[in-house]
């Protein structure tokens, strides 16, 4: 029996599903794949094997359930080893040294405009072992009772136009895969997956970037703050935090393949909502700030041939593509 078998035996001891499933290498990696495609896939983490990520120490060089946890002992040595030889240890921190390795290959001066007035992440500080722990969880949890949460297995699916996750009594994954099994990670736009895990992707939809501006004569503040956990088009649409100066959005749609017209529908609705009557123009300005900005972006890495800028052109060009499906209203 293999290392991996003998995980999940005890897994499954531990009240978990995990049927049909097997470790390999895919387009993207290290991946999960069906043992047998023509048979359907089914795994589920329980909530008594859920650790909050604030609940996890660094135990030897690798991630491990802190005294902190409300888990067994049994659970824990189970977790630990999960941690140790499969997930940080197998491949997943070297995976976020990696891209931490390309962006450093970047000149320094591109880096600090990448972090500072791109915004493109922590991905260009210099990397720490407290960093890489961080941005290690930051691409392996999921909010879970309102915690960001550790998800053993689950987690080892790469992203793909799969299913989402099940978060009724634990955390699951299940489906028909006739290759790799893979999940849709959230209903970001490719501008934040870059931000969370690092990669680029293209999506059907854009969201503002964080900015500042004016609508009639008061302060108007975008936020990127978009937790994507209620179905659409209910999940775009911003509550408005107003003030007697100020009103602030936690995040903006700008642009939507599927439904081209609701970007601003949400904006106009919203805004009038909230009193303001200049809101034609207010949205007309903040696209235009946001197209600038990637436009930007892409001028500043032109003729920079190496691999991190190749994923940040990419990001960029999807991310514009996106912004251009907004034309028309329709009213939400």
């Amino acid at each position: 029996m293999t290392a991996w078998e003998e995980l999940l035996d005890e897994f499954r001891a531990l009240g978990g599903t995990a049927d049909n499933i097997r470790l390999g290498q895919g387009e993207y990696g290290r991946g999960l794949f069906p043992i047998d495609p023509a048979k359907p896939v089914a795994i589920h983490i329980p909530e008594s094997l859920l650790v909050a990520v604030d609940d996890m120490v660094m135990k030897n060089g690798a991630p491990g359930v802190g005294p902190n946890a409300k888990v067994s002992e049994r659970a824990k040595t189970w977790l630990d080893r999960y941690q140790r030889e499969f997930a940080w240890g197998g491949g997943g921190a070297d995976e976020i040294r990696k891209i931490f390795e390309m962006a450093g290959q970047l000149p320094e001066e591109i880096r600090n405009k990448l972090l500072t007035q791109f915004r493109c992440g922590l991905w260009f500080k210099e990397p720490s072992d407290e960093l890489i722990a961080n941005r290690f969880f930051n691409a392996r949890t999921i909010d879970y009772g309102g915690r960001a949460t550790v998800m053993p297995i689950v987690e080892m699916a790469n992203h793909g136009s799969g299913g989402g996750y099940n978060l009724t009594g634990g955390v699951g994954l299940k489906g028909m895969f006739s290759g790799e099994i893979v999940a849709e990670y959230a209903q970001y736009d490719s501008y934040d997956y870059f931000l969370g895990w690092g990669f680029t992707t293209q999506r059907p939809l854009a969201f503002s970037v964080s900015l500042t501006g004016k609508i009639d004569s008061t302060l108007m503040e975008i936020d990127q703050m978009f937790d994507g956990t209620e179905a659409p088009p209910k999940v775009w649409i911003p509550k408005v935090d107003r003030t007697a100066d100020k009103v602030k959005l936690p995040f903006l749609l700008i642009g939507h393949r599927n439904f081209p017209r609701v970007p601003k529908g949400i904006f106009y609705k919203t805004m009038r909502g909230a009193g303001f009557k200049g809101v034609e123009e207010a949205f007309d300005l903040i696209h235009h700030v946001n197209r600038l900005h990637f436009i930007n972006l892409l001028i500043e890495l032109d003729g920079i041939d190496l691999p991190m800028a190749r994923t940040l052109r990419a990001m960029a060009h999807y991310q514009l593509r996106a912004m251009s499906f907004c034309y028309g209203v329709r009213a939400v």
